[in-house]
């Protein structure tokens, strides 16, 4: 697995993670998130797969550009 390819499934993976904690915290802190078990891991799964991809695609080009 190249650099490119671990690099895109890390920044995925953060995603899914970070999205999983920001609504488990909105629970614990009572800020109204009324949302199903299932219902997370499908938004958290989803933000995972676009950001692996955003990061897939992007990084090559922001590289090239020196910004990376």
């Amino acid at each position: 697995m190249n650099r490119r390819v671990r690099s895109a499934l890390a920044w995925g993976a953060v995603s899914l993670l970070l999205v999983g904690v920001l609504a488990q915290g909105a629970t614990l802190f009572g800020l109204g998130i009324e949302a199903s078990f299932w219902a997370v891991a499908a938004v958290a799964l989803t933000a995972g797969i676009v950001v692996t991809s955003v990061t897939y695609v992007t990084e090559p080009r922001l590289e090239r550009k020196g910004r990376a």
